[in-house]
């Protein structure tokens, strides 16, 4: 199988798990709005639960946001150039985004390895949210290789 195809499948799958985030997300707020509208009661660590699966959602879910293009760009000063010297300045820039998420995935697990924290409401250890940042960073930086594969093919004229 092409090296291509297995970090898109790899993507897809990190981030439809980062999906499933939402169903539990929305039901256990909606719980807790009903509750304190009509009961005045809530259900203990909602905002807690609430923003590690929001933290989960986001940061398993940039990789696929890369692989579809949706994320923002400005590119009026990469319009004025031409295809070859385009081609240059995203190579350099996938470059540096590649430095930078290897540097947050190899100090991401090392936190993560280390941390000994709990939450401070519900006491969930704080290591599987921490790593989720290690597999987030890890999947778009493969996302961002495979870009630079697609940009020095371009450049060759492949």
């Amino acid at each position: 199988m092409q090296f291509k195809s297995v970090v898109q499948k790899f993507t897809r799958g990190v981030a439809f798990s980062a999906m499933f985030l939402l169903l539990p997300m929305m039901f256990l707020s909606a719980t807790d709005v009903t509750l304190r509208k009509f009961f005045t009661t809530t259900v203990p660590g909602t905002m807690e639960l609430s923003s590690y699966m929001l933290a989960l959602f986001i940061l398993l879910g940039l990789s696929y946001t890369h692989q579809c293009r949706a994320h923002v760009r400005v590119s009026f000063l990469l319009d004025l150039l031409p295809p070859k010297g385009k081609t240059v300045i995203e190579i350099i820039l996938s470059l540096l985004c590649l430095a930078m998420l290897l540097v947050l995935v190899w100090q991401g697990w090392i936190i993560a390895v280390e941390e000994t924290t709990v939450s401070d409401m519900l006491r969930i250890p704080e290591n599987p949210f921490r790593m989720a940042l290690v597999i987030g960073c890890f999947s778009f930086a493969l996302e961002v290789v495979v870009d630079i594969i697609d940009h020095l093919k371009t450049l060759r004229g492949e």
